[in-house]
């Protein structure tokens, strides 16, 4: 789930600059906020946009939310085809992308950040819409999959739900709020080991 990107680094494509600039203005201020809060009133001011100009563009703060995590499932995917590369060893593959995602974890800021995307309300609003972004997060894993399949490496029968369930796993790792092991290296090798059995690594 990526070295620390700053808000005016988030990739905004094919948006009108209206639009680019209420987004920027809007990951500013959850940076300020820390990724606690996203408040209408504060995007408006720091973007020094008219209400009726925003909500052109977003009919609700939620509606905001799905465009930030727009950007944010765009970022990761980048990300992680930069880290991951296709011709190693699926085992080596699997234990890259969790390095990455377990590694979201351990970094306050970024655990803040993703947090923020698993807003039951956001779920509530717009449920197709954020398990449609949730599944593009979890394509690059479910192309792994289908690798480790092709080289008989991995034998389940359906890569898009294993990936899915492993990417809830990730996902309620980072919800649970428990406690976690002072070594990230050792949850990575914990949940590796678990997820290579599950899909029945050779």
């Amino acid at each position: 789930m990526q070295p620390s990107v700053s808000a005016c680094q988030h990739p905004v494509p094919d948006r009108d600059s209206e639009t680019r600039h209420i987004l920027s203005a809007a990951w500013w201020v959850l940076e300020r906020s820390r990724f606690r809060s996203l408040k209408v009133r504060q995007v408006l001011a720091e973007s020094r946009t008219s209400a009726s100009n925003f909500y052109r563009r977003f009919p609700s703060k939620a509606h905001l939310l799905l465009a930030l995590l727009e950007d944010e499932v765009q970022l990761v995917e980048q990300q992680l085809r930069e880290r991951i590369d296709p011709d190693a060893p699926v085992a080596e593959q699997l234990r890259a992308w969790l390095h990455y995602n377990i590694g979201i974890l351990y970094n306050q800021r970024r655990a803040q950040r993703t947090r923020l995307f698993l807003d039951p309300d956001l779920m509530d609003v717009l449920p197709d819409e954020v398990t449609a972004l949730f599944n593009v997060g979890d394509r690059h894993l479910a192309e792994i999959v289908r690798r480790g399949i092709a080289t008989g490496d991995l034998r389940v029968a359906d890569p898009e739900t294993a990936a899915m369930l492993v990417g809830q796993l990730i996902r309620g790792l980072l919800t649970s709020g428990g406690g976690l092991p002072e070594d990230r290296d050792e949850l990575v090798r914990s949940v590796h080991g678990f997820v290579l059995r599950a899909l029945d690594h050779r």
